[in-house]
């Protein structure tokens, strides 16, 4: 008996039998004197006063009947405009859709509200006791008619789009009566009724008030038990169709066990409507509500930001024909964000709820100087990331553009793709070390001495990579220069090829027996481009000394007419016949030189067609193409 009386039980329950029999004392005694009571206040002014109040209740009544199917059509329109939102953005068109019924709703509310306290002012209720009473129903109205709208937000009875919980039509009317009845019961009971009783009958008040709060509680916790299977798959399907948004990791375990502890909450809220003092009652009823409002709107806001995950893919068709890699690149940075910002909402959240229950005074602790720095680097880490991914998404969408051929400026040169490749690459670099340094000056870290580390550090690299460094230099002022293209035919380095691969480093050439050939720039010293703007086939001709002169210049120009007639390479010659003369006379020949002008790297095609026209064309003329021959001499005999 000690042991347990250390702890004062028997003396609670001592003191709870005491107080609950003057209770019922109590009670008996009022009812004892009701009648007399009820005898006394039945006069003329008590029915008139009663009888403005009656008609005051039936004023607003009937504006709200009035008025409440107003704006059917437009809800009708909503939800229209939210079944033919584009893929992606139908849960954030559901939740603008919600706060616009609920506004909508709620400016019904304001409305009938105006018509009661206008009616008070104007004086419907005489005398203070009067005037209380009426007024203590118009606040009882505001209040029962703002909890249905926070019912109605999650089962909306006029439209599946302007609900949260996705039930059937049937099912979200008969729970949305089912608690509009049970918050008027509770509202009006204990807000009205309860406090107009006590002050005639304070017992007979309090018994009131345990009977409709008793009520009240059975009721919510049966439509608690209807609603526990539905919202439970509701809060599991949206676990596993969004793993990664802000409530995916909540809800799935919250599904099981959601019901306990909403009919712990309610039975707790309901005792101590019963047994707790006022003040206690009010910072409940006060912190609730706040925490219901913060969490819908952390709901909201991580909604919305999740429904931006997938933004790329909504890019207009126009802008991704031109840039087809911005919507992947979109894609894959906007997630990371959406992340680090639903980290940020959790963090507010659990703050936020803690502050209001008074757990952890967090608001004090934001309003000192080191929650001020923390909010602001906070935001400048964010801004930071944003101004760095926005501006490398700007970079890298200017190069594409510029590097896609089907944009009207036609597909770019080697110099070009190798420049622009380096400039992306440069500034990727670039955006990142800023952004990095700019970062971790924000959260405190002195960057002067990694600034200095880095130069030393650049420094000893340049020291030993001093043939890599003149590589790549060589290679960007031999791009800038524009000497080399892909494809053209060079010599570089003493090696002749056709150009298949050029960087900022070395270059590849595939010499005409197939061999490729990887050239470092630094090694390069000139470079003999064959195919840049025009060429010339220069060829020498070599005639017998017993021919004409003039009859072989004929015969060019008879070989470069049939040249210039051959289909499959006339197009290619772009000048006339030069003809220079006789440049020699060789051992066993006279030899005519002559140009022909052609396009970029058609020379040597051109040579070789022309080569057999003019042998074809000395042929038909009888002209000697000599060759090397020997005349043996046997001398003379002696006389």
């Amino acid at each position: 008996m000690l042991s347990v009386n250390r702890f004062g039980l028997l003396d609670w329950i001592a003191g709870a039998r005491e107080a609950v029999t003057a209770w019922a004392v109590q009670i008996a005694a009022e009812l004892s004197a009701m009648p007399a009571a009820m005898v006394a206040a039945a006069t003329p002014e008590n029915a008139i006063a009663a009888g403005r109040i009656a008609l005051l209740v039936v004023l607003m009544l009937v504006v709200r009947r009035l008025i409440r199917d107003r704006g059917g059509a437009l809800i009708e329109r909503l939800a229209d405009w939210q079944q033919r939102a584009a893929p992606g953005l139908g849960p954030l068109r559901r939740l603008v859709v919600i706060a616009l019924v609920i506004g909508l709703h709620g400016i019904k509310v304001a409305l009938v509200a105006a018509v009661g306290y206008a009616a008070i002012v104007l004086g419907i209720a005489t005398g203070p006791e009067a005037s209380a009473i009426a007024g203590r129903f118009v606040l009882a109205f505001v209040i029962a008619e703002s909890l249905r709208l926070v019912v109605n937000a999650f089962i909306e009875p006029r439209a599946s789009a302007a609900r949260l919980l996705p039930v059937a039509d049937a099912a979200a009317r008969r729970w949305e009566a089912q608690l509009s009845r049970l918050v008027q019961v509770a509202i009006y009971g204990l807000l009205w009724v309860t406090p107009t009783l006590a002050s005639v009958a304070p017992a007979l008040a309090g018994l009131a008030q345990a009977i409709i709060t008793v009520i009240v509680l059975l009721g919510v916790l049966k439509v608690i038990r209807a609603a526990r299977r539905p919202v439970q798959q509701w809060m599991l399907g949206r676990a596993a169709h969004h793993p990664g948004s802000f409530y995916g990791p909540v809800l799935g375990p919250l599904a099981g066990i959601w019901h306990g502890l909403a009919g712990a909450f309610v039975t707790a809220y309901a005792v101590l409507i019963v047994t707790g003092p006022a003040s206690a009652l009010i910072f409940v009823s006060q912190a609730s509500g706040l925490s219901l409002l913060i969490i819908l709107a952390a709901g909201f806001i991580g909604t919305s930001l999740a429904s931006l995950r997938r933004v790329g893919r909504h890019l207009p068709q126009r802008l991704r024909a031109r840039l087809p890699m911005l919507a992947g690149r979109i894609d894959a940075w906007v997630p990371r964000f959406v992340g680090v910002i639903h980290w940020l909402l959790v963090a507010a959240l659990v703050g936020s709820l803690l502050d209001i229950w008074g757990v952890v005074e967090v608001g004090d602790w934001l309003g000192t100087p080191g929650g001020q720095t923390l909010i602001h680097s906070i935001i400048a880490l964010l801004a930071i990331g944003i101004l760095a991914v926005s501006g490398w998404l700007i970079a890298a969408s200017w190069i594409e553009d510029r590097l896609n051929p089907d944009t009207g400026t036609g597909e770019p040169g080697a110099r070009e793709k190798t420049l622009l490749a380096l400039f992306r690459n440069a500034v990727a670099i670039a955006i990142l070390v800023l952004a990095g340094m700019v970062a971790l000056s924000e959260i405190g870290i002195d960057i002067g001495p990694l600034l200095a580390g880095a130069g030393v550090i650049g420094l000893a690299i340049g020291f030993g990579a001093q043939k890599l460094v003149q590589d790549i230099i060589t290679g960007v002022f031999i791009q800038l220069e524009d000497a080399i293209h892909q494809d053209d035919f060079v010599t570089a380095a003493g090696i002749s090829g056709t150009v298949e691969r050029l960087s900022i480093r070395s270059l590849g050439l595939r010499d005409l027996s197939g061999v490729l050939h990887v050239v470092p720039f630094s090694s390069v010293d000139t470079v003999s481009n064959y195919t840049r703007d025009f060429g010339y086939h220069l060829g020498e001709y070599g005639m017998a000394y017993r021919e004409s002169v003039g009859d072989a210049i004929d015969a060019l120009h008879s070989a470069y007419a049939r040249l210039q007639a051959m289909p499959e390479i006339g197009a290619e010659v772009t000048g006339p016949l030069e003809v220079d003369g006789v440049s020699a006379l060789a051992d066993s020949a006279v030899l005519i030189r002559v140009r022909i002008r052609t396009t970029a790297g058609m020379q040597y095609a051109v040579g070789r067609a022309y080569n057999r026209c003019v042998k074809e064309q000395f042929d038909a003329a009888g002209i000697e193409i000599p060759y090397p021959h020997r005349t043996v001499y046997f001398g003379a005999g002696e006389q």
